[in-house]
């Protein structure tokens, strides 16, 4: 694999981190554009299909990152599983309004 630049490895770690392309850019104080430009080389570079790819290969590169990454994906997990259990409100209708029946002649 060819090495990334410093501005691409930041990029490579944000996506291990799960984070949206929009979120990177806002981070980064740079266009979503230009983020977009970044994991297109990265990809590239890698060989690889798409981010789940990338965070693959970010992670066999850096261990260290393999912590973070099992954390937030038991995080996520875990608000998958308990959004389904949590009750959903549905906003009041008004019972007040008037229905008027139409007449056909």
């Amino acid at each position: 694999m060819e090495l990334l630049t410093a501005r691409e490895q930041t990029i490579a770690e944000l996506i291990t981190q799960g984070k949206a392309q929009k979120e990177i850019a806002d981070e980064l104080f740079v266009s979503p554009h230009t983020v977009r430009n970044h994991i297109i080389n990265i990809m590239k570079k890698w060989n690889a299909r798409n981010s789940v790819d990338v965070a693959r290969k970010y992670i066999l590169q850096n261990p260290k990152q393999f912590f973070t990454a099992i954390c937030f994906l038991i995080i996520q997990s875990m608000i998958v599983f308990n959004c389904e259990t949590m009750e959903i409100r549905r906003p009041v209708r008004n019972s007040n309004r008037t229905r008027t029946s139409r007449k056909y002649e």
